[in-house]
């Protein structure tokens, strides 16, 4: 073990181990458990016909990090794929499937972008999400295209509480490292009021070791620095008569550099800025005790301009309108869901054929049927149009949900189904590239599972789940007959996923609490067809998806102090088609204490972060290394 964190480590145990000496109460223990996921249907993690995860408002606020790719490292089975440090590109794979699959949602809103399908995890601030809800397997048949691999769905804070609330946070970190941030909420009578501004910067030269072939060498990131500026509104009205108006926008201005692939020559000069404005406004009517009808009206403008100094300076410009709009009738026995979805996207970029644009209407129904107490089963059905390609696709899926046991909390799950992902612009239009006669992706998902809440020494929840998708048709770039690199409908794979899941929460003293969740998973995601007879890929791993995933985190609390430790284990991932190369697996370990102090109605917390406490030299994608050991510290007061 490295000298360098054992004293965090001994710390760490000490602090653990003062506070295990304590006498135990569980009385004062509370599991929230009801949730709305994407505003579809209401349910909670044991009656679901697959396994959801919950990332609450606590879970946000106590992980290392300050954005969402930072708080999906908490999630079971994901990898986060990440191209450098803080400020760098952060995409998700869910069940041996590609960021291009995973649908990621802001209050129900889609933000995967046409062009490429994609969302980078770090254009979103966690400072004002609320909590975090990720459905574990594909659902095209209530929320579209790209929900192959799962859906995430990201729930803002809004005001509940109908007092003044004022925060003001500072932070100072390795590198030079600054954010602050301020929020201001508010309840004036029916009007509920949220204002959210952040701002973070970093020369992000950080340390990091590169091998020339002879011996390690230290070296510092050049051209990695980033300028990140964030703003966000809620506005609600509750008009009386069951009636609720609501206003959210968001508007980010980021720059970043781009040091590209470490060769151990100059770094690039590569420059992206961006800049995203994300609106929507949503209208909800209860018009009696089971039946409420809820409207949206979504507009986003999403503007990339990339410069690389040498050959390439190209904008994007994507602009996306939306309308959802649902009725949702509830009774006694029954959950029914049925609405449309209808939207419109444009591109205008330097890098496709001009005209680029997309009508998508869809069309849906979903419920849940309470067959007698122990059984529920949940059918659903979706018809999408794609107006470019004229293409069609439908979907549809049933799942079940079996408990067994009246007195027991034991729940079993189980769902099949198909999905799809439409092609998206840069496959269909990219300038003399492109193909145009693409058709959607497919995938059939199959899942099973259980999960079980016990008491035993503490209150516990187990889940085990097992996922199989045979995907087609997914589109791969590949030579043609004069050696151009185009997108084509040739891939096959099939994906087996087991994962494990538990969650345990204990009073171990009046004032002492401790929270552990941990998971594994192990995933194939096999190629299933050859180009070529003799094809070398065939049956073989799909780069970057790691076999292995294992996370524990730790979270102590005494009074007014905290402890939280999160552990992430990721297995090795092939770097090529054939599996002849690969990186090896990564061990990371990262930590923070805080301390809170209340005096009169102002409440102030310091807060001290570790990241990469082991000093592992390591690299989630082959040629981008990331940081070693670093440190952020932050002060926060708010007025409430």
């Amino acid at each position: 073990m490295k000298s360098g964190y054992i004293k965090y480590l001994i710390l760490f145990l000490l602090l653990c181990k003062a506070a295990a000496g304590q006498d135990t109460d569980t009385s004062r223990f509370v599991t929230e458990t009801i949730k709305i996921f994407g505003n579809k249907i209401v349910t909670n993690i044991f009656d679901s016909p697959v396994k959801i995860q919950v990332i609450g408002k606590n879970k946000i606020k106590n992980k290392n990090g300050e954005y969402l790719s930072d708080i999906l490292q908490l999630t079971g089975g994901a990898f986060i794929k990440s191209y450098g440090g803080n400020g760098s590109l952060n995409t998700i794979s869910m069940n041996g499937l590609g960021a291009e699959h995973t649908l990621v949602l802001l209050n129900g809103v889609k933000l995967n972008s046409t062009q490429n399908n994609q969302i980078d995890l770090n254009t979103i601030s966690k400072d004002n999400i609320e909590s975090i809800e990720i459905l574990n397997n594909g659902s095209s048949s209530v929320y579209g295209s790209e929900a192959i691999g799962g859906v995430i769905n990201i729930i803002t804070t809004g005001n509940s509480s109908g007092k003044l609330n004022l925060k003001l946070n500072g932070q100072a970190g390795s590198y030079n490292q600054k954010k602050l941030s301020a929020s201001l909420k508010k309840n004036a009578g029916p009007l509920n009021l949220s204002f959210d501004y952040s701002t973070e910067r970093s020369p992000n030269n950080y340390d990091y070791y590169f091998n020339n072939g002879i011996r390690k060498l230290l070296k510092d990131r050049q051209n990695s620095n980033y300028d990140f500026t964030n703003y966000s509104m809620n506005i609600g009205l509750n008009s009386g008569m069951d009636a609720r108006i609501n206003l959210y926008s968001s508007y980010s201005d980021q720059m970043r550099n781009f040091p590209g692939i470490e060769t151990g020559s100059e770094a690039s000069r590569s420059t992206q800025k961006d800049r995203n404005w994300i609106s929507s406004l949503s209208f909800e009517k209860k018009f009696n005790k089971v039946i409420r009808l809820t409207t949206q009206i979504n507009f986003q403008n999403n503007l990339s301009k990339y410069n690389d100094k040498v050959l390439t300076d190209s904008y994007y410009k994507n602009l996306y309108y939306s309308n959802s709009t649902q009725v949702n009738y509830i009774n006694k026995n029954i959950q029914l869901v049925t609405g449309f979805d209808l939207s419109y996207a444009r591109l205008y970029s330097n890098e496709v054929d001009g005209g680029v644009k997309r009508w998508q209407p869809g069309i849906y129904a979903a419920s849940e049927i309470d067959m007698s107490e122990k059984l529920k089963i949940f059918p659903s059905v979706r018809y999408d149009y794609i107006s470019d390609i004229n293409k069609s696709a439908v979907s549809g899926k049933l799942g079940i949900n079996f408990k067994p046991f009246k007195k027991t909390n034991l729940n079993f799950k189980t769902s099949a189904g198909n999905n799809f992902a439409s092609p998206t612009f840069n496959e269909l239009y990219w300038n003399d590239l492109g193909n145009r006669s693409l058709s959607p992706e497919s995938s059939v998902n199959i899942d099973f599972g259980a999960i079980a809440s016990f008491e035993t020494i503490s209150q516990n929840v187990l889940e085990v789940t097992y996922t199989y998708i045979e995907a087609k048709d997914k589109i791969v770039w590949s030579p043609n007959s004069n050696g151009l690199w185009t997108p084509k409908n040739i891939l096959r794979s099939v994906s087996n996923v087991i994962g494990v899941s538990f969650d345990s929460k204990k009073i171990i003293a009046r004032d002492l609490m401790i929270d552990i969740g941990a998971s594994y998973s192990f995933t194939t995601s096999l190629r299933k067809n050859e180009a070529y007879a003799g094809d070398p890929t065939y049956d073989k791993q799909i780069f970057y998806i790691p076999e292995h995933l294992a996370k524990i985190n730790l979270g102590l609390t005494y009074k007014t102090t905290g402890i939280n430790l999160f552990y992430n284990y990721t297995g090795k991932r092939f770097t090529d088609f054939d599996n002849k190369n690969s990186l090896p697996g990564v061990n990371l370990l990262e930590g923070n204490i805080y301390q809170d102090v209340k005096i009169w109605k102002l409440n102030t917390q310091m807060k001290f972060e570790v990241n990469n406490i082991f000093n592992e030299d390591y690299q989630m994608i082959s040629g981008y290394p990331m940081p070693l050991r670093n440190f952020k510290v932050s002060v926060g007061v708010s007025y409430q």
